[in-house]
């Protein structure tokens, strides 16, 4: 394998780091020249042959990069430009007889090449664009692609009438041989500005590889501290396709978006981001996660928008979001509508299909694509299709209460009887993904002491473990994460929402107690049956609505741990038959906060939430807070 790292520029960017007395190659990132980085990861990728075209101070290369060509077993070909040519110029007199990579001498990367290859021969390609999102788009160059293949390019200096699909050239390039040939002879030329936009326009094959890895230039002060503290953290070689990392599947409108209406997003100015969404994904990305759009958008069958019209809308969304510093690894789209009938519909596109949610081929064709993480990834959707694919594609469900709510049951596949209901619901995205970086440590104390110094968790036989405490104090979260962590550490695990049971509002009589809202006399009974491994039936509630939901079944076989979900899941009447029990506590304005959005999003007004937390103070809060005194552990949630 052959490659070139483009070192002849001037660096001026660069003249506060190297002081114009070494060429910028050689400026040291973590105290390693930034072009050793590169040689040392491309050696390790199979690069054997290496020419690096140089220019301003080029004379200093020779010894330090010999020295280290040697080392690490690489054919080196120093050659130096009399004059600058440019970032394609340069190559002009290079006649490679087989694909060349090709490296702007500024970049800090780590990439497998292997699947670069494999899709440029794929694509039949002249050349390859290695390309990704980041976080400033409105001022980079962008690439246009359809298939893979690229359309146009667009350099940031051209005027723009609309915000595009942020999509990035790396400064990385696969070259067929053929490619050099196309380059004039001793001109200066620029490869975004002039060389690649005349083979697009010649109709060449021009392929744009599209990754999620570590690519960033350090040609300025701020970029080499980011690539520093990357190298630090170890993030640069983490991003590398070889490792499996978690996802968040975002939906848009509703999580990302505002929820635009029933005809959907019909253009850019119809995308505003819910408040602090941006940053959302941010935070997620920050933390190593692959970050995945997955978006049903009917607008495209039905002759609303053409695709054209869906890539200015997607690229408004991914401008405000990088704006927060929000960047989306990937989004997948599914353009079908099954029903016909739209004046202008495309036909092509009215099917039944299974990448529409809540059918989970987009989330399997991302899995195949990125290197995610099934087990430990997330989907966060505002509405129950979105729930429903999830669970179709074998990852945690959240919902958040922006957008549909989750309570879209009437236009879901089958009804109320058939809808899914999400592991966790979160108020909107920002809180769904801190809860998602912050399960494990939230738990951490808690799951070692409850499945292994407490009652020995490699003993045979499940364990049954209790989460109670005040409505709205954390409680389901914290059984959640725990079973979320349990799982992921290989256990098989039942989460036992107590809730199942609560008696619809149409139901009760207004002296009916927590305890018989919560239906306590039937807790002896479910508990009994799991512990003989035999399935126990809930009657369903909806708490959006206060009403009967579809019946819910619980089937304990295989599982060795069991986690009863609560107000009352340590109710004296089963307290004996448990093996641990922990009690949530949470501050009371804290409580309050989260009483008021949960029963703001079911509709109340603000006389109607104070009347119903009064009554709550006054019937639950002393026979809820009488089992913290028969708990083992008492966990403060505050957040």
């Amino acid at each position: 394998m052959h490659a070139v790292i483009i070192a002849g520029g001037l660096g001026t960017r660069a003249h506060a780091m190297t002081g114009d007395r070494i060429p910028k190659v050689l400026l040291p990132v973590a105290g390693v020249p930034i072009i050793f980085h590169q040689m040392r990861v491309l050696r390790r990728e199979g690069v054997d042959r290496l020419t690096v075209l140089a220019g301003h101070l080029g004379a200093q290369l020779a010894e330090p990069l010999g020295a280290e060509a040697r080392v690490l077993g690489i054919a080196l070909d120093i050659r130096l430009e009399p004059a600058p040519l440019g970032t394609a110029g340069c190559l002009a007199a290079l006649a490679p007889a087989d694909d060349a990579l090709l490296v702007n001498g500024d970049m800090l990367f780590d990439l497998a090449l292997a699947p670069l290859f494999a899709f440029h021969r794929r694509q039949h390609a002249l050349i390859t664009i290695v390309a990704h999102p980041n976080d400033h788009p409105r001022t980079s160059d962008l690439i246009r692609e359809r298939d893979g293949l690229v359309t146009s390019l667009l350099p940031r200096e051209v005027p723009r009438t609309r915000d595009e699909r942020n999509l990035v050239p790396a400064g990385i390039y696969l070259a067929s041989a053929d490619f050099f040939t196309r380059i004039p002879s001793g001109e200066k030329a620029d490869m975004v500005r002039d060389v690649l936009p005349r083979v697009v326009a010649a109709g060449e094959r021009v392929a744009a590889y599209v990754t999620p890895e570590y690519m960033r230039d350090v040609g300025t002060e701020k970029r080499h501290a980011t690539a520093e503290r990357d190298l630090a953290r170890g993030t640069v070689a983490a991003l590398n396709l070889r490792n499996k990392r978690p996802a968040i599947f975002f939906d848009v409108d509703g999580v990302l978006n505002e929820e635009p209406g029933t005809l959907g997003a019909l253009e850019p100015d119809d995308v505003r981001l819910v408040p602090d969404a941006g940053t959302a994904v941010a935070e997620a990305h920050d933390a190593r996660l692959l970050t995945v759009a997955i978006t049903n958008r009917p607008q495209v069958a039905r002759g609303d928008i053409t695709f054209d019209d869906l890539d200015a809308i997607l690229g408004r969304l991914e401008a405000l979001l990088a704006e927060q510093g929000g960047v989306l690894d990937r989004i997948y789209v599914c353009p079908h509508h099954p029903d016909s009938g739209f004046p202008g519909e495309v036909t092509a596109l009215k099917i039944r299909c299974e990448c529409r949610k809540p059918g989970a081929l987009l989330f399997r064709r991302a899995m195949d694509e990125l290197p995610i993480d099934r087990a430990r990834s997330v989907s966060i959707g505002d509405s129950l299709r979105d729930i429903g694919a999830a669970r179709a594609a074998g990852v945690w469900a959240y919902g958040v209460r922006t957008g549909y709510g989750c309570r879209d049951t009437a236009r879901y596949p089958g009804g109320a009887a058939a809808a899914p209901v999400p592991d966790l619901m979160f108020d909107d995205v920002r809180e769904a993904v801190r809860f998602n970086l912050s399960y494990e440590k939230l738990v951490e104390p808690l799951t070692e002491r409850l499945l292994y110094k407490t009652f020995g968790w490699r003993k045979p036989g499940p364990r049954m473990i209790a989460v109670c405490g005040r409505s709205r104090s954390g409680k389901s979260v914290i059984a959640h994460a725990l079973v979320r962590a349990s799982t992921e550490s290989g256990h098989d695990c039942l989460h036992v929402r107590l809730d199942d049971w609560i008696m619809p509002a149409a139901e009760r009589r207004p002296d009916d107690t927590a305890e018989i809202r919560n239906r306590v006399d039937r807790l002896p009974a479910i508990v009994s049956a799991l512990r003989r491994g035999e399935t126990v039936s809930a009657p369903g509630y909806d708490a959006a609505n206060r009403v009967a939901g579809p019946p819910v079944t619980y089937d304990p076989t295989a599982k060795s741990l069991i986690v009863l979900d609560g107000v009352f899941a340590a109710h004296p009447s089963i307290r004996p038959s448990l093996d641990f029990a922990a009690f949530v506590d949470t501050p009371e304005p804290v409580q309050r906060g989260r009483f008021a959005a949960l029963y703001r999003w079911k509709g109340l007004d603000d006389a109607a939430m104070e009347e119903l937390w009064r009554s709550r103070i006054a019937d639950e809060w002393a026979a809820v807070d009488a089992q913290r005194e028969h708990c083992d552990v008492t966990i403060t949630s505050e957040t």
